[in-house]
């Protein structure tokens, strides 16, 4: 049956709203509404567009007429359950998202949907459920692993979460939420040190750093004197966070610094008026880190403060890419971002005592009293008497998350119950189900003693102080917010610091308000100070009601002290890029200047002589590589001597028989291609076998192998050209001294990944062109990825675009169709075993090839690279942080190629990068 008018014109909209152009998606589907009003894919598809677009009550009554209309069909549930979820009627989304599971078991967006409303809220087991059911159905998801690791952690099952997370990794090393999760986990792991800990971190920016290749130039007026504008990123990433913040925003010297904020979300206009008329405000919503990176630097920004670390919503990424002079971390993540490009870390003598340096990667800054400025909260409740006053005995409570009750921290709290056994113990805001039953196995004492609350509002946490008269500090990862409001609810706090960073905020907090006494020195101590505290009914009682004054009259709620104390040591950060800047010619930004300026007045080897040594030290910077590029082909301009390597004629071999093989499901390409490969090897039998049903390109070329005739096979994609016409006569004079060739590769492997190694270990080039395009006027896209070695280059592996070798080496081989019973990984699977067989692989320069497309790094492919390390299980899977130091600059002629290969050999491209 054939579908009607309004079907076709409901199917055309989807594609249209799945491709992202929602404006046309639109217009078909009302075409779709008017031809018929209840067609329930076009009521569906309206209903998106308007969520997308913030009309969630017209979106939810469009949800409503398609169920009406076609009450089976899952899709729709769960899009109905989405905006329930965003208008807060989590019950109805779980509702509508069950539905859809009843209708649709194999949808695994519904069970991850699910799990979202559940754990809102509080069903924390049950979203676990949800969310193990959605990882059984997509199991090669990395971002399910990833969020399932955060059920985990609320859960309080470390090793579980950090299990999840590399999972996450192993399947997309670039995942940065996955990364930077269990870089936070590993804060509350007591099985590591701050050693171990700081070189996690730094292993994580080896990789991440190395995507952020477009850094601007900088080119900020170094005057150290001058006003200053300071820029504040994510400042609203956590909901703890406008406390500590938005004092400061307000409190700063408008004559001295002009302040920007950076927002991940739009803020209300009474905060913003509340921050200073002067400060302005930027949404990154929306934005990518490159996005919000370029408004950064076109706003001038010359201190750039990140708030967030590896915590959630973080924009890392940003400054990743140093988009300010100097960058600056600090308040919500308690530890080094292991950055390169982050200069300097916020902290106090306390939080980090001499010798912390040593755990950073980043300059500590220390302020002279404190690293918090805290607003206290307008609308706390008053100030009762401590609870043990009627009940006769102590109430210890906990108001931290489930991940930083530790086994170190149950540990000393179980030894804390026996050895006062009538006190009792009160956890808020731990889940119902396993994340309770551990804390309960764990404190060894009798269920009667123990009260657990369940996550509160505001007010709510707020008021649950008054039910405690001692709140106990976790250990390694301390309170902040927790201990400034049992503080200011007049409950003391008790703490036992470790070496960390994170483990010192309570610790940092209680010095700065005079309270050292709660700060235990062991364990012991830490049961002895509390005993004494507990014993002591008249020191509750008196602490209960001075505590908020002790705290008001505070360092840490003395916003002007610490505004100033900070801007001062803002300005001994800028000084410093001052004179670093002056003594060092201006920076890099500044050698990349006098090499523009040289290469404008024609002086290449001048240009060249700066940007050479600066790529050595910013080896993926493109900015430096572009010049590079625009000098190699002045130098090349220069010098018509030096000829590109395929200028020399290939030498005459004997004749020989050539089987190409080629998969394609494409007529018009294979015949291109077919076209293209007779002509290329004149004197020489030929034939091109094309597969246009493989089941996989192990399969296919397996198969075409056993047709083929050829002593000399060649696999190839279905989408190149040659642009040489004696390519062909080329290959066959380096297979006399190699046994398979191809035109990219590397002599070392860390994955499947051939581009991971990063130079010196790439080699060779390629030119890439978009589909369709013909004609030199349309331009070339030449990459080069390693042109140093002389002549041939020996690798380890060959990228699949193009692969030439004998018989006898497929015959001792054969492409793995088994594990790699898929369209990825076949190429370097294959190249890698002949390597170590001992064939002798190979990169020539003098082969040229143009591919109509690259590669895709998608979850399949990295399905498969998960089978190809656990083939190979000695390759590290670490990309080297210079993976990106390849130069790939648009041409416009093949002579403009030739000139710029022959540049690019001369200065042994890839050596120095």
């Amino acid at each position: 049956m054939s579908a009607t008018p309004s079907e076709l014109l409901a199917a055309q909209g989807m594609s249209l709203l799945q491709a992202g152009n929602a404006r046309e998606a639109e217009l078909r589907l009302r075409s779709a509404i008017a031809a018929d009003g209840a067609n329930p894919t076009a009521l569906m598809g309206l209903g998106i567009i308007a969520h997308q677009t913030g009309h969630l009550a017209p979106a939810l009554d469009l949800f409503d007429r398609a169920l009406a209309a076609a009450p089976e069909m899952a899709a729709t549930h769960v899009n109905r359950g989405n905006t329930l979820a965003a208008m807060g009627r989590y019950a109805e989304a779980a509702d509508a998202f069950g539905r859809a599971i009843t209708h649709a078991p194999e949808m695994a967006s519904a069970h991850i949907n699910l799990a979202g409303s559940l754990n809102v809220m509080g069903r924390l087991d049950e979203a676990v459920s949800a969310l193990e059911r959605a990882r059984a159905l997509q199991p090669d998801s990395a971002e399910l692993h990833n969020n399932l690791g955060n059920l985990y952690k609320d859960q309080g099952r470390l090793a579980d979460a950090l299990g999840c997370y590399d999972r996450a990794l192993q399947l997309n090393p670039m995942l940065q939420q996955a990364a930077s999760n269990r870089l936070a986990a590993l804060k509350v792991d007591a099985r590591l040190s701050p050693a171990q800990v700081l070189a996690a971190h730094r292993a994580w920016s080896g990789w991440f750093e190395a995507v952020s290749t477009s850094a601007p130039l900088l080119l900020n007026t170094p005057d150290p004197d001058r006003r200053l504008r300071v820029g504040y990123v994510s400042p609203d990433c956590h909901t703890a966070v406008p406390a500590f913040l938005d004092p400061v925003i307000a409190a700063h010297d408008r004559e001295r610094f002009e302040v920007f904020c950076y927002f991940n979300n739009p803020q209300p206009p009474e905060k913003l008026a509340g921050m200073g008329i002067s400060a302005t405000s930027r949404l990154m919503r929306g934005l990518d880190d490159q996005q919000v990176a370029d408004l950064i630097h076109r706003d001038g920004i010359d201190i750039l403060i990140d708030i967030a670390g590896h915590t959630g919503h973080n924009r890392l990424g940003v400054f990743a890419r140093k988009p300010a002079p100097v960058q600056v971390t600090w308040l919500d993540y308690l530890c080094t971002t292991g950055l390169a490009a982050m200069d300097y870390r916020i902290t106090d003598p306390v939080a980090d005592p001499p010798g912390s340096e040593a755990h950073h990667s980043e300059q500590l800054l220390r302020m002279p009293v404190t690293q918090w400025c805290w607003q206290p909260p307008a609308d706390a409740p008053p100030v009762g008497p401590p609870p043990s006053a009627s009940t006769g005995r102590v109430t210890f409570g906990s108001f931290n998350n489930a991940q930083k009750l530790t086994h170190a921290t149950l540990a000393l709290w179980a030894r804390l119950l026996a050895a006062l056994p009538s006190s009792r113990l009160l956890v808020a805001g731990i889940a119902d189900g396993l994340a309770r039953a551990r804390v309960v196995s764990a404190l060894q004492c009798d269920a009667s003693r123990l009260q657990f609350l369940p996550r509160m509002d505001v007010a709510a946490y707020r008021a649950a102080f008054a039910s405690v008269d001692i709140v106990l500090d976790p250990t390694p990862f301390s309170g902040a917010t927790t201990t400034l409001d049992a503080l200011w609810q007049g409950v003391p706090v008790l703490t036992l610091p470790a070496a960390t960073s994170c483990s010192r905020s309570t610790a940092s907090l209680l010095t700065a308000c005079g309270l050292e006494e709660w700060i235990a020195q062991n364990e012991d101590d830490f049961i002895a100070r509390a005993t004494r505290l507990a014993g002591d009914a008249a020191a509750l009682s008196d602490l209960r009601h001075g505590l908020r004054e002790r705290v008001q009259s505070s360092a840490v709620v003395d916003r002007s002290r610490f505004v100033r104390d900070l801007e001062n040591l803002l300005r001994q950060c800028w000084q410093s890029w001052c004179v670093t800047r002056k003594a060092a010619g201006g920076g890099p930004d500044a050698v990349l200047v006098a090499a523009r300026t040289a290469l404008d007045g024609g002086d290449d080897e001048s240009g060249i002589a700066r940007l050479v040594p600066l790529l050595r030290d910013r080896p993926h910077w493109e900015l430096a590589k572009r010049e590079l590029a625009r000098a190699a082909l002045a130098w090349a301009r220069r010098h018509p001597e030096v000829l590109p390597a395929w200028n020399e004629p290939p030498p005459v071999v004997a004749a020989t028989s050539v089987s190409v093989i080629v998969c394609s499901i494409r007529p018009e390409y294979f015949a291109a291609v077919k076209a293209s490969m007779l002509g290329q090897f004149q004197g020489h039998a030929v034939e091109v076998i094309g597969i246009h049903d493989a089941k996989s390109l192990c399969e296919g070329y397996n198969r075409g192998v056993s047709q083929a005739r050829g002593n000399v096979l060649v696999f190839c994609h279905d989408d190149i050209a040659l642009p040489q016409a004696d390519f062909g006569l080329r290959v066959l004079a380096q297979l006399q001294q190699n046994d398979v060739i191809g035109v990219v590769g590397a002599d070392e492997l860390v994955d499947g990944d051939w581009g991971r190694a990063g130079p010196p270990h790439l080699h060779g080039q390629i030119l890439h062109r978009p589909p369709g395009a013909a004609g030199d006027d349309q331009g070339f896209l030449y990459l080069a990825v390693g042109l140093h070695a002389p002549g041939v280059a020996t690798v380890k592996a060959l990228d699949g675009v193009f692969i030439a070798t004998h018989r006898r080496v497929w015959e001792a081989l054969r492409f793995d169709e088994a594990t790699f019973d898929g369209f990825h990984l076949y190429d370097i699977d294959f190249t890698y075993r002949a390597h170590l067989a001992g064939f002798r692989v190979a990169v020539p320069h003098d082969l040229l090839l143009v591919h109509f497309s690259t590669g895709r790094y998608d979850t399949r492919w990295q399905r498969f690279n998960l089978r190809f390390l656990a083939k190979f299980p000695a390759l590290s899977n670490r990309p080297d942080m210079r993976r990106f130091s390849n130069i790939h600059v648009k041409l416009q002629t093949l002579d403009q190629v030739g000139r710029m290969h022959s540049a690019l050999r001369h200065l042994q491209f890839g050596s120095c990068n």
